[in-house]
């Protein structure tokens, strides 16, 4: 458990490191990520036999508005038998140490997320995330063989139920980093395990099989697109006070343009940039 918090934090405190102030702008509508970290499965009986195993993900986002967005997302995860020696009655835990020559339980999530966006206009952003999903799991042996019981095949495809949290910093334009977590609730529709091969359960004549699993993960997310700047002064139109600033000007920070010598003229148009006083101007600035 440890573990698992000191790599949550870790990332976070990466994130804020290499991040500059950067608002979020959602005039960039798509965007692709790249996530990677540890996912932890959990069994129907409760029983925990499994450590704690990596997987990575792709995702595509499409932001509908301000604070909702709407994407999909492709996850693999891969894990063996715990070892247990010595802890038997306490189960895996989440624990790192895996059996030597054990079965593995290899997972792919298939999500339709919605995505609510706490503060979508600061660079650090914190969201939640809800969705519906199909997983497919199966167990293999270390020859990559399925594993059969009662000469059924230890694989099946699930209805999923998952939500989330997570923290995204935008570090550039284009560019954002985030650390998530997010459950999944396998909920047996579309099983296989039905009729004849109904043996999911906890009896002694039944199987413990896959029944959610908990995952923790960075990502890194790339925006397509440029921030929406009508008047093309590098200030984004959300940010610019002054949103007609005549093409050429120079602006603040607040896009509004600056006349360092008052005379009417703005500079980046002022051809005489440092008329005195009080001295009437032509067009471009210069004195008549």
């Amino acid at each position: 458990m440890n573990k698992f918090i000191r790599l949550f934090l870790l990332g976070g405190v990466i994130s804020f490191l290499i991040s500059p102030a950067f608002a979020q702008d959602f005039s960039q509508k798509l965007s692709l990520g790249l996530q990677g970290g540890l996912w932890k499965p959990g069994l129907t009986g409760h029983s925990d036999i499994y450590a704690v195993g990596n997987h990575v993900g792709l995702s595509f986002k499409y932001n509908l508005k301000e604070k909702i967005s709407f994407g999909f997302s492709l996850s693999y995860g891969e894990t063996g038998e715990a070892n247990l020696s010595g802890k038997e009655a306490e189960g895996a835990g989440f624990t790192f140490s895996q059996k030597e020559s054990a079965n593995r339980l290899h997972q792919t999530w298939l999500d339709a997320d919605i995505v609510y966006h706490l503060r979508p206009f600061e660079r650090l952003n914190p969201y939640l995330l809800g969705g519906i999903g199909l997983t497919f799991w199966s167990v293999k042996d270390m020859n990559g063989n399925l594993v059969k019981v009662q000469d059924i095949d230890l694989k099946d495809q699930e209805l999923t139920f998952s939500g989330g949290a997570g923290l995204e910093l935008r570090f550039k334009e284009n560019w954002g980093v985030s650390v998530s977590t997010r459950f999944h609730y396998l909920s047996h529709v579309l099983t296989s395990f039905k009729d004849s091969k109904d043996i999911v359960g906890t009896g002694p004549d039944k199987l413990d099989l896959p029944r959610a699993t908990l995952e923790v993960f960075l990502g890194v997310n790339y925006y397509f697109g440029r921030v929406k700047d009508t008047d093309k002064d590098n200030v984004p139109d959300r940010e610019d006070y002054c949103p007609d600033t005549p093409r050429g000007a120079t602006v603040d920070e607040r896009g509004c343009p600056l006349d360092s010598d008052g005379d009417g003229v703005y500079d980046g148009l002022d051809k005489c940039p440092h008329t005195p006083p009080g001295t009437k101007v032509n067009a471009n600035g210069c004195p008549l």
